[in-house]
């Protein structure tokens, strides 16, 4: 089975989401070595000059976790950082300016591509391109569906005292929908108040949930469904203004 996972060659997670590969690489490590298991890494370029202005700002305004986070990972991704780690796994790494650019789409197609993982990404998937692996496209979305979409849902859950977790879902053309396929809790309300270790810890779960997940593919060839993504009650969230930053943290959230 070939397996492609998306991520962006920039993110706000500490250590620049590493801990999501080295914990999904080491659970399938054996799999691999084995010549069961094909995985390979997409990175999308979105290391933009404005990432390390955004991470000063944030860090001035009082996310200095998030912030000085956000601009290490931008000047480490310079560096090309996750290098060593796909050398050490012999996995290949490849580079796209977009998963909707013709270099990707024919990437998919020739590769023969089963399994498409987006982790980490806020680029939005075409239906083109969604429909090339032969068994899915899947998303790790952070928050809990079916009722909570968008942005930086695992923050806003923090904020408003809801329990914190991630999804694994089917992509379909609409934003944040399709049947879930695994959702997991990592907090309860009110539990955690340290939101980059909340977001570095569920990194490391991610990855072993992922792995799992990509085990039971292999032997069904049919995506699993946990519960269907429809609710009465959703909520959508963006990223927080500067306002309700200053309200997180006068709550005792650390960010």
């Amino acid at each position: 089975m070939k397996i492609l996972i998306v991520s962006s060659e920039v993110t706000f997670v500490p250590n620049n989401y590493r801990g999501f590969l080295e914990s999904l690489l080491s659970s399938l490590k054996t799999e691999m070595k084995e010549g069961k298991l094909d995985v390979q890494i997409a990175l999308l370029k979105n290391n933009s000059l404005i990432l390390p202005i955004k991470g000063l700002f944030f860090a001035l305004i009082g996310a200095r976790k998030i912030g000085m986070h956000l601009l290490m990972n931008s000047l480490a991704a310079r560096f090309d950082d996750k290098k060593n780690l796909t050398q050490h796994f012999s996995v290949k790494i490849h580079y796209f300016e977009s998963p909707n650019s013709d270099e990707f789409i024919n990437f998919l197609t020739t590769q023969k591509i089963d399994l498409l993982i987006n982790a980490r990404t806020r680029f939005i998937y075409k239906n083109k391109t969604l429909k090339i692996p032969s068994i899915a496209s899947l998303n790790i979305h952070h928050g809990l569906l079916p009722d909570n979409r968008g942005t930086m849902c695992d923050l806003w859950a923090l904020y408003e005292d809801r329990p914190t977790g991630f999804i694994i879902h089917k992509m379909e053309k609409k934003i944040d929908d399709g049947v879930i396929v695994r959702r997991v809790q990592t907090s309860n309300a009110g539990e955690k108040k340290d939101y980059a270790k909340l977001i570095e810890e569920s990194a490391h779960l991610e990855g072993k949930v992922t792995a799992q997940l990509i085990r039971e593919l292999k032997l069904s060839q049919k995506i699993p469904i946990e519960m269907q993504n429809i609710s009465t009650n959703v909520t959508y969230k963006k990223n927080p203004s500067f306002w309700v930053i200053r309200k997180i943290l006068a709550k005792g959230i650390k960010i």
